[in-house]
């Protein structure tokens, strides 16, 4: 069970038990002064304690009992006192302190209730306050969580922003490489018209070489060839600048390629274009190359004409057959430049294939990059709301945490004011009761049977304090009940140590063995050595009730080793 639940309980008990004997005191008063005392059974809160049906009071909740004896004490008393009148000194003592009891306790009542409303209010207080700071807590660490989501939101939108710049970056490579790709396959596709062009012209000139012969045109036919030469000098000349241009297309592709190895997109794109500027500049050449060649083709007929003139000259002949083996020497040549034009157009298309892939990564990464920010930035927001939530929570608990000190305080002052007067009633009854204290300790016996619930005792070996407390002399436990009309002293409750050290009633009968020790029956002698140290500042039992009830709460509420009670 929790210290709380501890509190709470004895409080109830307490509260039960002083109820009960302040209307027993209240009985025993009147039978004192009255020759036929009514019987009179109160149930208490112990289970133990049982009445018969004709001996049942009807009663409603403990503070109404408390209300009741408080109010009829006082009249009680004093009637007792005034049926005593002519019993002289004694019985207005005994008046005297009745009524002093009884207004003592009706103090101690109020005190109990203030200081208990205190107790609660400052509980209150301290839970509205824990709840404050644990709502501040909560919305600190919540603005946390919501600044560490919105910078996360924020990183991932600038990394999101980045794939995609680079997956566009990635797109138009891939575009300028599959237009490179093209183009060299264009050149590939002229390299092999003209190497075809080539091969047809060397079969002519073979041709013609076998039907040439000596003539008279000898002289025309070698001039025409020389002619034809020097043109296809100039076409081999326009063919080898074509050539380098398409080897300088190779190497820009492969610096590019190069490039976009390693990230360097703009050296990327800067070689892909000069490979397309020397792409245009090899379709330029291999025009030039194509109307060279269409002139030399002209003079090569004009000397294929000449050496027909010349057919019987041995050395038209020979220079016939010289064309043509030029004629198959420039074939081959051309037959391989495109060959070469062929392997680099395909080769471009690799790379056009690769950047397209390389594309087509990157686009997936700069999607999966957006839909994790998009993510982030739905999580900042809600972090976002949490801490305003938890932020206006904060604010209402702050705010009743204040209305709940206010309260406290306002208890606290009326719980010291309660507190006072029940100090001043006490002191009434304590220099009342100082007269009953050499009675005391002169050790008068209890004076007839002692009842505990189902258990009667001779009464031998228990002394009593006054009307309402009793110690055993041989256990020393003390006793709380009240002197029936039979004149047995009827036990309610008892006085136990809480954890503090401190007595404080039990709430329920004590059981036989511990209050009266193994052999209930013996007698001990009645000296006041025997009592024990929680006989010291007893009261009226109503009283005593309360400032244990008192002694409760104080303790729980400054939770200090070296605190003090009332």
């Amino acid at each position: 069970m929790s210290e709380k639940s501890i509190a709470h309980s004895r409080r109830v008990r307490s509260a039960a038990a002083g109820a009960v004997l302040a209307l027993g005191l209240a009985v025993g008063g009147t039978g004192i002064a009255s020759a036929e005392p009514e019987t009179v059974c109160t149930p208490s809160a112990d289970p133990l304690v049982t009445c018969s049906e004709e001996e049942v009071v009807p009663t409603t909740d403990a503070d109404a009992d408390a209300a009741t004896s408080t109010e009829t004490a006082p009249e009680k008393a004093e009637a007792g006192a005034a049926e005593a009148g002519t019993a002289g000194t004694a019985g207005t003592d005994a008046a005297a302190l009745a009524e002093a009891e009884a207004k003592a306790k009706a103090a101690a009542d109020a005190a109990a209730k203030a200081a208990e409303a205190a107790a609660t209010a400052g509980v209150d207080s301290s839970a509205a306050t824990d709840t404050s700071v644990k709502a501040t807590e909560a919305m600190t660490q919540a603005s946390v969580e919501a600044t560490k989501a919105a910078v996360e939101s924020t990183q991932a939108k600038a990394e999101a922003g980045a794939a995609e710049q680079s997956a566009k970056q990635a797109e138009e490579a891939a575009k300028v490489a599959e237009s490179a790709a093209a183009d060299a396959k264009e050149v590939a596709k002229t390299a092999q018209a003209e190497a075809d062009a080539a091969a047809a012209k060397a079969a002519e000139l073979e041709e013609a070489a076998k039907a040439a012969g000596s003539g008279t045109k000898t002289e025309e036919a070698a001039k025409a060839r020389a002619e034809a030469n020097a043109l296809q000098a100039k076409a081999d000349e326009a063919k080898a600048a074509a050539d380098a241009n398409a080897k300088l297309v190779a190497d820009k592709n492969k610096e590019a390629q190069e490039a976009l190895k390693n990230w360097d997109i703009a050296k990327a794109i800067s070689a892909k274009a000069q490979a397309l500027a020397a792409a245009w500049n090899a379709k330029q050449l291999a025009i030039t190359v194509k109307e060279t060649q269409k002139v030399a083709t002209a003079a090569e007929t004009t000397a294929k004409a000449a050496e027909s003139a010349a057919a019987t000259e041995v050395e038209a002949a020979t220079a016939a057959r010289k064309a043509a083996d030029e004629a198959a020497v420039t074939a081959a040549s051309a037959q391989k430049d495109a060959d070469a034009a062929q392997k680099a157009a395909e080769t471009a298309q690799a790379e056009a294939d690769a950047a397209g892939e390389a594309a087509t990564d990157k686009r997936a990464i700069a999607a999966e990059k957006a839909a994790e920010a998009a993510k982030k930035a739905e999580a900042a927001e809600a972090a976002s709301k949490k801490a305003q939530d938890l932020y206006l929570a904060a604010e209402d608990a702050k705010a009743a945490a204040d209305v709940a000190a206010a309260k406290a305080k306002e208890a606290q002052a009326a719980a010291a004011a309660a507190k006072a007067e029940a100090d001043a009633a006490q002191k009434i009854v304590d220099e009342l009761k100082a007269k009953g204290e050499k009675e005391i300790d002169n050790g008068t016996g209890v004076g007839g049977e002692v009842i505990i619930g189902e258990h009667t005792d001779d009464g031998s070996g228990v002394t009593k304090v006054d009307e309402t407390t009793a110690v055993v002399n041989k256990t020393g436990v003390k006793l709380v009940g009240y002197y029936n009309n039979k004149g047995a002293f009827d036990v309610v409750d008892y006085y136990v140590t809480d954890a503090d050290g401190d007595p404080a009633l039990a709430g329920s009968l004590p059981p036989v063995d511990l209050a009266l020790g193994d052999t209930a029956s013996s007698t001990s002698g009645s000296s006041s050595s025997n009592l024990p140290a929680v006989l010291i500042g007893v009261g009226v039992v109503g009283a005593a009730a309360a400032a244990a009830t008192t002694v409760v709460v104080r303790r729980k509420r400054h939770d200090g080793p070296g605190s003090t009670s009332a």
